[in-house]
């Protein structure tokens, strides 16, 4: 499985988001993107290129066809991928993917830097739960006040369910190696010929997200024949906090064709 993460990221967030379907059998392969920890930008500084230049990489390894797992904003990269070699993904699922150009997302490029921000929501994740997800819900999501505080009770009641979250932010610590493809990420781009992606595809995204609007799903879905869309209720930390208990297990049983 080829994991592509997301904005900020590399190949430690790559591993983080692909932890669990390794432990559910799945051998993870997970490069940093281009301008992210040691990967230059002049690798690929369109998402095109990053398409063109993972299936080089799969070249390298000798590897005919492969699963791809995207996140945020590895959506992109995934996308072009699977529509410019379609021969080389046998499965494409999409986690929050970016798919249309929009707005920059304050709430994704804010925990880029500085590393300090990202420690203290680390620290206050472990010692003040309840509260920084309130915050953290507002900054991701559009749900309405009195929802976010009694979601947030409830996940912090819960052991261990800020632990995704927390690695994932300390896969983002060292900013200064990732800044080139986090600018990058942000740059006007062209759509993915979608048309053109012809392997089974699931999208996955939360229905209040507002880093990366669930406009991009609906967009992929209906431009991606046979595609499956999956909504969680929660926002863009949905995948791993708020539908934590159901999203990883449908796309795993989705890889293993139970659905």
């Amino acid at each position: 499985m080829l994991a592509l993460h997301g904005t900020p990221g590399g190949w430690d967030q790559g591993l983080v988001a692909g932890e669990y379907l390794r432990l559910n059998g799945f051998r993870i392969i997970a490069p940093s993107r281009p301008g992210y920890l040691g990967t230059p930008l002049s690798t690929g500084r369109t998402f095109a290129e990053q398409g063109d230049a993972l299936a080089a990489l799969l070249d390298a390894l000798e590897i005919d066809r492969i699963i791809a797992f995207a996140v945020s904003g590895g959506g992109p990269a995934g996308y072009e991928l699977a529509a410019r070699h379609p021969d080389r993904v046998a499965k494409l699922v999409q986690v929050d993917g970016v798919c249309i150009p929009g707005p920059i997302p304050g709430g994704l490029a804010g925990i880029g830097v500085p590393d300090a921000l990202l420690r203290a929501q680390i620290w206050l994740l472990a010692h003040a739960t309840e509260p920084t997800l309130r915050v953290l819900l507002r900054l991701f999501g559009s749900e309405s006040t009195a929802v976010r505080s009694e979601r947030a009770a409830k996940l912090a009641a819960i052991p261990g369910r800020t632990a995704l979250l927390e690695a994932t932010f300390r896969s983002s610590l060292g900013s200064a190696r990732r800044r080139q493809g986090m600018k990058n990420d942000f740059t006007p781009f062209t759509p993915a010929p979608l048309e053109r992606v012809s392997c089974p595809t699931l999208i996955v995204h939360g229905r209040s997200d507002t880093a990366v609007p669930p406009s991009n799903a609906e967009y992929a879905h209906e431009h991606i024949a046979g595609s499956e869309l999956y909504w969680m209720d929660g926002s863009h930390l949905a995948f791993g906090l708020e539908a934590a208990d159901t999203a990883p297990a449908y796309v795993l049983g989705w890889l293993r064709d139970e659905h």
